[in-house]
């Protein structure tokens, strides 16, 4: 059963089957692009979107794409956007650090896989 939990400042539409690559720009609490330039702090991160009962429907690495200006994308693969994933989710990416510790999360953002036919 797919839901809209609350309503997000940030959406992402796709078709089921879309191999699109999703771009994010990671802000402060003031709403100003970060810097993500100190590969130390900002070593990986984590594209996650998840079902109400918490189940993961993507948990993929994210690229840097603009660390300076705070870019993250995350490109979409065909097991992401199967059919069955269809529906209206939550999402978030998680930063972590050089040692694999989330050190940061994003807002979380709806996230929906409409039905192509």
């Amino acid at each position: 059963m797919s839901q809209n939990l609350y309503p997000r400042a940030t959406e992402y539409r796709v078709k089921s089957g879309s191999r699109a690559t999703l771009e994010l720009t990671i802000q402060d609490s003031a709403g100003t692009a970060k810097s993500l330039s100190n590969t130390v702090t900002y070593s990986t991160g984590v594209w996650k979107v998840w079902k109400p009962d918490g189940t993961l429907i993507i948990n993929g690495a994210i690229t840097y794409s603009d660390r300076a200006n705070g870019k993250v994308s995350y490109a979409l693969s065909a097991t992401d956007t199967a059919v069955a994933n269809a529906g209206n989710w939550e999402g978030e990416v998680e930063l972590k650090n050089s040692s694999g510790t989330m050190i940061e999360q994003t807002q979380s953002f709806n996230f929906t896989i409409e039905e192509s036919y």
